[in-house]
């Protein structure tokens, strides 16, 4: 019974900053299975992809109107983000858990140091910023498309749902807002999860006991977090975003060169 509440509350937590960040809440509950609860990747990887399937459903539920997704800008990256994740499903399998850890750790440096350089950019075009408004202009549509594609592998790969690449790519490289950028990447993560999540169920790195718990704790979590995300400044949300990516990046690349 412990384990379950210690689970659901990292679910819970997971939840909420996956919410707000946009992040579908696989790139904390990886590191929190694999480091804490000493789960095998590839088992933290099948739950945390139920994970990101929870956090979307809870999102999608109780968004605002005006506050949610961009609905047209998701369904059109989404088809290759999930074509990449079902790639990234199946490449799982023969890729050992040193690599996979590592790779993570790349991924989420890049991402990072990235969402620094456009903060710098438009602090020195001294731009102001809102988290939600209508009047943006997309563009960019191929780079945007194919690093969603690039997204959707590193979510089969990783069960991290890709959101990490998504925010980043529709605010910092398409120009939408990055409230709208958040829960269009969380209307996103939820598809591209669910298309990759049956090979690791077929696998048998899906159990039960592990995924109720955790899954129930992202829902209530992700509905919390869109309460929450409104009423926060935009610097907030990415330095947060920010400086979550540094901390499970060192703990993944250790992990990757230590075990």
């Amino acid at each position: 019974m412990s384990i379950a509440l210690a689970l659901l509350a990292t679910g819970i937590v997971a939840g909420i900053l996956g919410a707000l960040l946009g992040l579908g809440g696989g790139i904390f509950l990886v590191p929190a299975l694999t480091l804490f609860f000493h789960l095998p990747i590839h088992a933290a990887v099948g739950t945390s992809l139920v994970g990101v399937i929870a956090t979307s459903a809870g999102v999608a539920a109780i968004a605002p109107r005006g506050r949610g997704a961009d609905v047209p800008l998701a369904l059109r990256l989404e088809v290759l983000t999930a074509a990449g994740a079902i790639g990234g499903g199946l490449l799982a399998g023969v890729i050992s858990t040193q690599v996979l850890s590592v790779l993570f750790a790349l991924v989420v440096f890049f991402t990072a140091g990235y969402l620094l350089y456009k903060a710098r950019h438009r602090a020195n075009a001294n731009v102001p910023e809102r988290m939600f408004y209508t009047d943006y202009e997309l563009h960019h549509w191929p780079a945007g498309m194919a690093v969603s594609s690039l997204a959707g592998m590193v979510s089969g790969l990783l069960g991290v749902g890709g959101g990490f690449i998504k925010v980043p790519v529709i605010y910092a490289i398409m120009g939408a807002p990055l409230g709208v950028a958040t829960a269009t990447s969380n209307f996103m993560v939820g598809i591209t999860a669910a298309a990759s999540v049956f090979v690791y169920y077929g696998r048998g790195d899906i159990h039960p006991l592990v995924v109720i718990p955790t899954a129930l704790g992202v829902f209530a979590g992700a509905m919390v977090g869109v309460y929450v995300l409104p009423r926060l400044r935009v610097a907030w949300i990415r330095l947060g975003l920010v400086g979550l990516l540094a901390v499970m990046g060192v703990q993944m690349l250790v992990r990757g060169l230590t075990h």
